[in-house]
């Protein structure tokens, strides 16, 4: 099941359907990225999610690893209103998701 899943995000983010970028930060001070893969329905479909803990550790996911004992990577739709996010570009992401990376 795992290894279907993994096929299915690779196969979403290796698509040409519109990557879209987010960024939020909630009320216990961790900052989150996604980048989201737009489907049929209009559903964004999280293929890459970081955070940065109030730990200051920084924890990244992809189908490349999908999961520590920290977290994973979001499981169904992501809906950014619901979550307070607002928009990156995806230079932003990239030099987001390349700072946490270090």
């Amino acid at each position: 099941m795992q290894d279907q899943r993994r096929q299915a995000i690779r196969a979403l983010d290796e698509s040409d359907r519109p990557h879209l970028y987010w960024h939020g930060v909630d009320a216990a001070g961790h900052v989150w990225l996604f980048e989201t893969v737009l489907d049929d329905g209009g559903e964004y479909w999280p293929v890459r999610h970081a955070e940065l803990g109030a730990d200051g550790l920084a924890r990244q996911y992809s189908w490349h690893r999908m999961e520590d004992e920290h977290g994973f990577l979001a499981e169904g739709p992501l809906y950014p209103d619901d979550f307070g996010l607002s928009p990156l570009t995806a230079e932003e992401f990239a030099t987001l998701w390349a700072a946490l990376s270090r």
